[in-house]
């Protein structure tokens, strides 16, 4: 298991900034390629996990793999749920960014019909579909096996968000202060986002879910085009968000263990 995370970020690393770093400095290659670039570094755990499948999967079969993490039943409720957490939380952390900031609530949110269905449409070939079958798919369930359920899940956000930490130089337009802050919410949005994503696939192991949830959460972030106030406020809004359902979680499985006993 840690021998797949280290070769993970390694694969990644060296796309983004081995790959990524030549493409640009030494080709000037030009958008549409770099684009493709952070697609197949997105893709890099995954592509990892299948290429080395008889290492890390039992018996080595994708088909069962795959199989297994979309077993589990989707609920209608948490589909539409998914979103309107997702935006409810976003949209709150905006509200505060913009107050704090001496603007009007709204301020900072940018929809463009044309852009946001660009991004839309890209977003479906990042992180979400690169990336979940290798976080979600193959080490969530690992790591929750070793750890339990918090200490799984708040390690695999730790490893989640740190895997990332190429982006936050290269393709974040925060510098200075800026940029630790930036480097800091990171950390925590997706360490938190990680605990929500755990209690979801508690009540619905499917990577549909996964998918779902990280594709909003991609999509909320591209509404934003003011400062780095978003950052800092949704790093108390997803951390208040995951220790609530945590919480929520806990309690029920405490319930339902009592009434077995």
């Amino acid at each position: 298991m840690w021998r797949f995370i280290a070769i993970a970020y390694l694969t990644f690393w060296a796309v983004i900034l081995g790959l990524g770093g030549f493409a640009s400095m030494v080709l000037g290659a030009p958008e549409p390629v770099m684009r493709g670039i952070v697609v197949l570094g997105s893709w890099s755990p995954t592509l990892v996990l299948l290429a080395l499948r008889r290492r890390f999967l039992p018996g080595g079969s994708v088909r069962a793999f795959y199989a297994k993490v979309f077993a589990g039943r989707i609920r209608p409720g948490m589909v539409l749920g998914i979103p309107a957490l997702v935006f409810g939380l976003f949209a709150a952390a905006a509200a505060a960014a913009a107050v704090l900031g001496g603007s009007r609530p709204g301020a900072g949110i940018s929809i463009e019909p044309g852009a946001l269905l660009g991004t839309a449409a890209l977003m479906l070939f990042l992180g979400p579909s690169g990336e979940e079958s290798a976080w979600r798919g193959y080490l969530r369930p690992e790591l929750e096996s070793r750890y339990g359920f918090l200490k799984g899940n708040l390690l695999l956000g730790l490893v989640w968000a740190f895997w990332h930490a190429p982006l936050w130089v290269l393709a974040s337009e925060f510098r200075g202060l800026e940029g630790l802050v930036f480097a800091g919410a990171n950390v925590v949005v997706l360490t938190s986002l990680t605990v929500i994503l755990g209690v979801l696939m508690k009540r619905s192991d499917n990577l549909l879910v996964a998918f779902w949830t990280h594709y909003c959460f991609n999509v909320s972030l591209s509404l934003w085009s003011g400062g780095i106030g978003l950052f800092a406020a949704l790093s108390v809004a997803y951390p208040a968000a995951a220790a609530i359902l945590a919480a929520v979680f806990f309690r029920t499985r405490s319930e339902s263990l009592g009434a077995r006993g």
